[in-house]
């Protein structure tokens, strides 16, 4: 302690020169746009490349895993290339999206707003509102990029809802997250006449620039009849197990620009 003494007082105009340089750039940053936005580029950069260095690590511990998982995915894919061709499955071998993969470098599902980080950015072609998928199913959309990472506004965040429809009846509902359990998401805006039942699917309208048609969403866990509501709701279970994410692919809709400009706004 007496040393630690010794050191301040020998040393002190140093060290108060470097807190009010300190404080300085911490102001300057604070009160000016332009150094902020440089400031919050070279902190995603530098915490990318930490959480990047973990998630190599987590990577390899889950080799095993992974690998299975990608042999289920390349059997799932070939045999939806041997699909009819008439057959209303069409979102893996159309030239309307094209798939970016990307691996998890952050990944967030115990907060009440969650999001992913992942290791690609603006140099591999990725945009704000980019939808992403997984093997699984649906992940969300990208919300900000800088040159070499993303960060994804993932299902498990009450600002996300998408377009759905029960692969049953085709119905069209919406889903977002119940902000309670991770596993967990609710369907709005169910008709009320419509008959729902345990265990039925719901996957992506297609209505959603961001997002192709048939990517599995969840199933239906619960469900209650409102005899006393145009609309109901029902508990849904996503296919997505954000616990264990680690590959997702950003999707990019290679005629999204086209369809913007068609679309009319009041």
């Amino acid at each position: 302690m007496y040393n630690l003494f010794i050191f301040i007082r020998k040393y002190n105009a140093v060290i108060l020169f470097i807190l009010l340089e300190a404080v300085c750039g911490v102001l300057i940053v604070q009160s000016l746009p332009f150094q902020n936005r440089k400031m919050v580029n070279v902190s995603n950069q530098i915490s990318g490349g930490f959480h990047k260095t973990t998630a190599n690590w987590m990577d390899y511990l889950n080799l095993k895993s992974e690998n299975e998982a990608l042999v289920e995915h390349n059997a799932l894919l070939l045999k939806r290339l041997g699909c009819d061709e008439n057959e209303n499955d069409t979102a893996w071998y159309d030239d309307t999206f094209t798939y970016i993969p990307a691996h998890v470098v952050n990944n967030s599902f115990n907060r009440t707003t969650n999001y992913i980080v992942i290791d690609k950015g603006r140099e591999d072609g990725i945009t704000i509102d980019m939808g992403v998928i997984c093997n699984e199913g649906v992940v969300g959309k990208v919300l900000n990029v800088s040159e070499h990472y993303a960060s994804i506004m993932s299902m498990l965040n009450s600002s996300m809802v998408i377009s759905c429809r029960f692969l049953d009846n085709q119905y069209v509902a919406n889903v977002t997250w119940d902000n309670l359990n991770y596993r967990y998401g609710v369907v709005k805006d169910i008709p009320s006449h419509l008959v729902i039942s345990m265990g039925d699917t719901l996957v992506t309208s297609g209505f959603s620039n961001a997002f192709p048609p048939n990517v599995m969403v969840g199933t239906v866990e619960d469900y209650e009849d409102d005899d006393n509501s145009m609309f109901s709701s029902a508990k849904l279970r996503f296919s997505t197990n954000f616990n264990t994410l680690r590959h997702v692919y950003v999707v990019k809709n290679n005629y999204r620009t086209e369809i913007d400009s068609l679309c009319i706004t009041n």
